[in-house]
């Protein structure tokens, strides 16, 4: 059957995936799920690197020393009662709710489902093919659970970097991390770090949001927007199944007093008048940890399960920023932040307060201001969340957060920093953003992640559009998606 050799390429290994590509059959599997523009970069990759290192030898002359952890939506999730992979899939789009979670967060809502990460999806081959190509690093792939708590994936990735320090004689492992897959290894590093420090090298936090995304917070009030693909996101995915998926809730901008420029002993702490009114968040003018605030229209019940998710996500980033300031400066010392600078990005939003004191309007704040790291960002991450104090190296790259780790630029910067050797990536934001066009840089596969910008369908990745979706053009999409007709939908991401 088709699905078969499209799951078999999908859970392969990186390796077997660019061996598997050549198979007639299976390449033209993996170009109706890809689309002809994903899939000839994918092809491009392939064949680059059976040229450099053979047929045979992909990755095998190299020591499995460097575990990468992908971000939110870049594992995949496979049924093992109902079969086939989901999210995001044209082909399994009305099996999308179905990953709803149970009100604890620790289960499927329905256990007859069965969900589990299987792997990690195409999107990230660019970065790994680099990794095959050399002969000093070789990968493995932590996929996780992103719907359930952070902390819930800590077991299964201690119990890895462990396989993986005793398979390879004790060499310590790296660590690589996009997005919020940064945030699973902080935790696995909270809870089990008398473990895993012994046994860990150096990491990179490529474009996490290590203090929340306000985009994840304009999710929760306005639902899925942003561009059209997204919009149509919400056709499938419903609001009470986004707000039963404790770990997107996680990814909320921190709390004040823990998100920077909000704690009582910054330097300048965030402050912003507003009429009467002073607001200490730069993320938001009201109290993003009261359910009531949100003013979502719930039932009491409704109000009551998404509190207990707000009140442990304001547990979770409390210990986050206590485990991080009570590290080991020798520890720090390891880590290095990649942050994504200049694309438009969601920074802020604002309740306006009206006649009589009603709150009615919301007003979403877009507008980068230079130098200000709470105004500049990827498109997804502001580069004051994506920040970790006193690490040993934080560089800046103009990029689409996305496709950030598929940068050559970033990752030979990466490769660069596990080697011990100096990063050439900009070390400020200005000298990021001052590049010439000439020499900017790009994903190196913009279709196959989705960070490509000329697509009218998904528009720029950094561009939010905060009217309500066009009608017609949704109505539009949706028979596409009937027809299985638009593979650009499974580069949808919330971040």
């Amino acid at each position: 059957m088709t699905e078969d050799r499209l799951e078999k390429f999908l859970t392969a290994t990186t390796q077997d995936r660019l061996r598997l590509v050549f198979e007639p059959e299976t390449a033209e599997e993996v170009k109706r799920y890809l689309g002809q523009a994903a899939f000839e970069e994918y092809l491009a990759l392939a064949r680059r690197a059976v040229r450099k290192l053979g047929e045979s030898h992909l990755g095998l002359n190299s020591p499995t020393n460097l575990l990468f952890v992908p971000g939110v939506m870049g594992s995949l999730l496979l049924s093992r009662t109902k079969g086939g992979i989901w999210w995001i899939d044209v082909r399994t789009r009305k099996h999308i709710d179905d990953l709803k979670l149970a009100p604890d967060g620790q289960a499927d809502a329905d256990p007859r489902h069965q969900i589990i990460p299987c792997t990690v999806d195409t999107s990230y081959e660019a970065f790994l093919t680099a990794i095959l190509e050399r002969d000093d690093f070789g990968h493995e792939l932590f996929p996780y659970d992103w719907r359930k708590p952070v902390t819930a994936s800590a077991d299964a990735f201690r119990n890895q970097v462990q396989q993986l320090y005793d398979s390879n004689g004790n060499q310590k492992v790296h660590l690589v991390a996009h997005s919020m897959g940064g945030l699973v290894v902080r935790a696995a590093l909270m809870l089990y770090g008398k473990t895993l420090w012994p046994m860990v090298g150096r990491i990179v936090f490529i474009g996490t949001p290590h203090y929340g995304s306000p985009s994840i917070a304009g999710y929760l009030k306005n639902h899925l927007w942003g561009f059209d693909l997204m919009a149509a996101l919400g056709l499938y995915l419903g609001r009470e199944t986004f707000r039963s998926l404790w770990g997107v809730l996680n990814l909320l901008p921190a709390p004040a007093g823990v998100y920077p420029g909000t704690r009582p002993d910054d330097e300048a702490p965030w402050t912003i008048n507003e009429g009467d009114d002073v607001y200490l968040h730069p993320c938001a003018n009201f109290d993003m940890y009261r359910a009531e605030d949100w003013k979502l229209d719930l039932s009491p019940a409704q109000s009551s399960q998404l509190q207990k998710i707000l009140d442990e996500t304001h547990t979770f980033h409390t210990r986050m920023y206590e485990a991080h300031q009570n590290l080991d400066q020798s520890y720090r010392d390891r880590m290095a932040i990649i942050a994504g600078v200049g694309y438009k990005t969601l920074f802020r939003l604002a309740y306006q307060k009206r006649f009589w004191g009603f709150w009615e309007k919301t007003e979403k704040v877009t507008a980068a201001v230079a130098g200000d790291p709470h105004r500049q960002g990827d498109g997804r991450v502001p580069v004051a969340s994506a920040s970790l104090e006193n690490v040993g190296e934080t560089r800046y790259v103009k990029g689409v957060h996305g496709g950030l780790p598929m940068i050559p630029q970033v990752y030979e910067d990466v490769f660069r920093w596990l080697k011990e050797e100096p990063m050439s990536l900009p070390s400020t934001m200005a000298q990021a953003l001052s590049q010439h066009l000439s020499l900017e840089p790009e994903s190196e596969t913009p279709n196959l992640d989705g960070t490509a910008r000329s697509d009218a369908l998904t528009g720029d990745p950094g561009f939010w559009d905060f009217e309500p979706p066009d009608e017609a053009r949704l109505a539009a999409i949706k028979e596409q998606l009937d027809k299985e007709q638009l593979p650009e939908f499974i580069k949808v991401r919330l971040l």
